[in-house]
């Protein structure tokens, strides 16, 4: 049975985490205090926000410690606010996405599939006969899949295109912006409101956070040649 899930980098935040986040906003003194603000979302939202956050995530050798997660969900956080993407859940869910694709998730049975999807017509081919949750499940993969493609890896399509004249990357934006608006649309899902208005808000962003995570991309995150 597929475990419905909706990615989410916050809920795996770890104690590394929180060194890293009290060192830099105090200079790892007052851990009580921090310890508090950690544990209120409200206020780790909030401090999460701070440019010193960001700024220590790049220059702060402590850095290095921190989870794929943390890391990602800056990274995606600061970058979606500098395009006034401003729900914080979005990039909470973008960031759980990316972070997904560098670790083996047994809960997620659809990823080593989707993984190898790098065309529309293969989802095609599953999503169109579909049903029910499965269908939802196809969706969100989907949507996934060209987020992360388009958003870290734009040039493997401009160079398909420019090859063989194969869709290009406009093509395969509007493909995941799509498949996300159709997940959120199901009405076979178990996700709560919240979670659907995530993916319906991420598919009516999605140009604007595509291009925040090729600059994210260019200027922060080494892909290899």
């Amino acid at each position: 049975m597929l475990h419905e899930w909706i990615a989410a980098s916050r809920d795996r935040f770890t104690g590394a985490d929180f060194d890293f986040l009290t060192e830099v906003l105090s200079g790892g003194r007052q851990r009580v205090c921090m310890a508090k603000l950690w544990e209120d979302p409200d206020a780790l939202r909030e401090m999460l926000d701070l440019k010193e956050v960001l700024r220590g995530m790049l220059d702060s050798p402590s850095a290095l410690r921190v989870s794929p997660d943390f890391y990602f969900y800056i990274l995606v956080r600061h970058a979606f606010m500098q395009a006034d993407i401003a729900d914080p859940e979005i990039a909470n869910y973008v960031s759980g996405v990316l972070a997904n694709r560098i670790r083996r998730h047994a809960s997620d049975p659809l990823q080593d599939i989707a993984g190898g999807y790098t065309h529309a017509s293969d989802f095609l081919a599953v999503i169109s006969p579909a049903q029910g949750k499965m269908k939802f499940h196809l969706q969100v993969a989907a949507g996934n899949q060209f987020l992360v493609l388009t958003g870290l890896f734009p040039a493997f399509f401009q160079k398909r295109n420019e090859r063989n004249g194969a869709p290009d990357l406009a093509f395969y934006e509007a493909f995941a912006k799509r498949s996300f608006q159709g997940a959120a649309d199901c009405p076979h899902s178990r996700c709560n409101k919240r979670q659907k208005e995530v993916l319906g808000s991420l598919a009516e962003v999605l140009p604007a956070a595509r291009r925040s995570l090729n600059r994210m991309a260019e200027e922060f995150v080494f892909l290899g040649d």
